[in-house]
C-alpha cells in the first residue's frame, strides 16, 4: 500500500492525522506521510482518505 498527499489540494484540517497518527501529521499548512502503512492499518487508512474533505489522499494497492 503506497500513500500520497496532494499538497496542491490539502487544507491541513488534520482529519486524517486523527484517524491514522501512526501515518500521517500535520506539518506547517499541509498533512504529510509519516511512514507507509502496513497492511494491519488498511482499514484507518482508507477511512482517512475517504474522509478527507478535498480528497487530497490517494491510496494505491
Amino acid at each position: 500500500m503506497t500513500v500520497t498527499i496532494d499538497t496542491t489540494r490539502c487544507i491541513g484540517c488534520g482529519m486524517c492525522a486523527y484517524v491514522a497518527p501512526e501515518v500521517f501529521c500535520i506539518q506547517g499548512k499541509f498533512s504529510t506521510v509519516l511512514t507507509q502503512p502496513e497492511q494491519a492499518q488498511a482499514v484507518r487508512v482508507s477511512t482517512a482518505a475517504n474522509g478527507c474533505p478535498v480528497n487530497a489522499i490517494s491510496v494505491k494497492r
